[in-house]
């Protein structure tokens, strides 16, 4: 038998050989000896396919077809954990709706590479479909929404576009379990979606494992560190914290219970004699029901704030349990830390700490750069969908781009203010001849400039700080000067040379 090195040699020499046959008939027709030395020594060493072998490969893998599955390096159940969490957990709660309410801020559709006829086609027609793809949501801007708390919640997108049955358009978008999502390895490398099929084996019409069409279906996922394609829950860091802050919670609902929350009232009185034809068990209930009704006289009498007693017979102790609890809370706030970290937040977000108005606008700051991060992913989805429902509509769509909007007003002004120092620079070096035309609206973020030249020549834009209303006041000031000194001159010179002896400028 073989071993793996020697299958190996033996399918690098094959696959060789078929590159070196391929490459002599293509330049057997160039007849170029020059061409062939080279492909011979660059393009020769490269075998299709994969040479390295996946980090969970097993000899089970190779029997089983069902083992083929990848298995993911988190545990799946923490996925709908998460998810119900969210939905009684304050803090993860706060966290996750700041999250997605910043990170949408709605975006606009650029066709660079189309007309401006076509681009506004697709634009209103998009418009017109995405209303229809869900009926209870606001629209596209809730699908983003869903995107964004699926992402959070489970580290990964998983819709499928569902085309409808003339094939020319999108129907609906599902929002499939990421959780459900399981991914088989082929023999290149590549990695293909399936769904587990909750039915079966009730169903045994179906299979296990449903394929996903591709076409159709994207798993966009955050981030992973290895090979495997899932994303990781980014709140599943928190979760060890939040069980914590739960059991800390119990605790302080039993000690409000047993001493109230600032602290007890203390009563003592004489205790009266027992009768001469009284028994113990009769004494007993007596003393019992004497105690209870100083009880109930003393909660009646707190409400009022008064109580009432007898001298040498009733003594009254309120004991305070807020003094000696005065450090509690600093375990609860590194509790918190905690809990804020695992959710990827600052704690002044969730309430843990003292935040300063200048440390909460650099806070603010960072969430939404972060959150940029986010929007990429949502583009790369939307970008996916929009393009399918193009492609079916027959619509001759070269290439779409999606443009967020701005979080908050101070982070508009600083996005403008960095446009403004950006344009002045590569102002100085158009001027400067080091960039050209060109390189200057890619750098702006244009794919190229609306004309070849400048409207304004550079004579024109010396000195008036590239505005075009000064430019036209600076032609008034010169054409009033050369007026006036028309007029000097006409007046110093008796004879005029002009037929009508008019000082009006031609």
């Amino acid at each position: 038998m073989q071993s793996h090195k020697e299958k190996q040699d033996k399918h690098y020499s094959n696959t060789k050989m078929i590159n070196l046959f391929k490459l002599d008939w293509a330049l057997f027709k160039r007849k170029d000896p020059k061409k062939k030395e080279e492909f011979d020594r660059n393009i020769t060493g490269i075998s299709p396919g994969r040479v390295s072998v996946p980090n969970d490969t097993s000899f089970i893998n190779l029997l089983n077809r069902e083992l083929k599955m990848v298995t993911p390096s988190f545990r799946r159940e923490v996925i709908p954990l998460i998810r119900n969490l969210y939905k009684v957990n304050p803090d993860m709660s706060i966290a996750l709706q700041d999250m997605f309410k910043l990170a949408n801020t709605g975006h606009e559709l650029g066709f660079p590479n189309n007309t401006d006829e076509e681009a506004d086609r697709m634009r209103a027609h998009l418009s017109n479909v995405t209303k229809r793809w869900s009926l209870y949501t606001a629209g596209i801007d809730g699908l983003v929404n869903k995107m964004m708390v699926q992402l959070f919640i489970s580290g990964a997108i998983s819709v499928e576009a569902v085309p409808n049955n003339d094939l020319d358009g999108i129907s609906t978008i599902i929002f499939v379990n990421p959780e459900d999502i399981y991914f088989e390895r082929e023999n290149n490398g590549v990695y293909h979606p399936y769904q587990q099929n909750r039915t079966w084996p009730n169903n045994h019409t179906s299979d296990q494992y449903i394929k996903l069409n591709i076409d159709t279906y994207v798993y966009a996922g955050m981030y992973n560190d290895t090979d495997e394609p899932y994303g990781i829950p980014p709140f599943i860091a928190a979760l060890d914290s939040i069980k914590t802050q739960s059991d800390m919670k119990v605790n302080f609902k039993h000690i409000m219970e047993m001493v109230g929350m600032m602290g007890f009232l203390e009563a003592k009185m004489q205790k009266p004699d027992q009768k001469a034809n009284e028994n113990d068990r009769a004494y007993e209930n007596r003393l019992s029901r004497i105690l209870l009704e100083l009880k109930n006289n003393l909660v009646a009498g707190m409400k009022d704030g008064v109580v009432t007693g007898y001298i040498d017979d009733h003594e009254f102790k309120m004991n305070s349990t807020t003094k000696d609890m005065a450090n509690m809370n600093t375990p609860w706030d590194m509790n918190q830390q905690s809990v804020a970290n695992g959710l990827g937040v600052n704690g002044a977000l969730i309430g843990t700490g003292n935040a300063t108005e200048a440390s909460t606008g650099v806070n603010l700051s960072k969430m939404i750069s972060q959150l940029k991060n986010i929007q990429n992913i949502v583009g790369y989805v939307l970008t996916f969908i929009y393009s399918l429902e193009l492609r079916l509509a027959g619509f001759n769509n070269k290439g779409l781009t999606i443009t967020w909007g701005t979080t908050t007003v101070t982070d508009d002004v600083k996005i403008q203010q960095a446009r403004q120092y950006k344009i002045q620079n590569c102002d100085l070096l158009y001027k400067a001849g080091i960039i050209s035309q060109y390189q200057y609206a890619w750098e702006m973020g244009y794919d190229s400039p609306d004309q070849d030249e400048p409207r304004l020549s550079l004579e024109d834009q010396n000195g008036v700080n590239n505005d075009p209303q000064e430019v036209v006041k600076k032609k008034q000031r010169q054409a009033d000067k050369n007026q006036s000194a028309r007029r000097s001159r006409t007046k110093s010179n008796p004879n005029p040379s002009r037929g009508d002896s008019s000082s009006k400028p031609v």
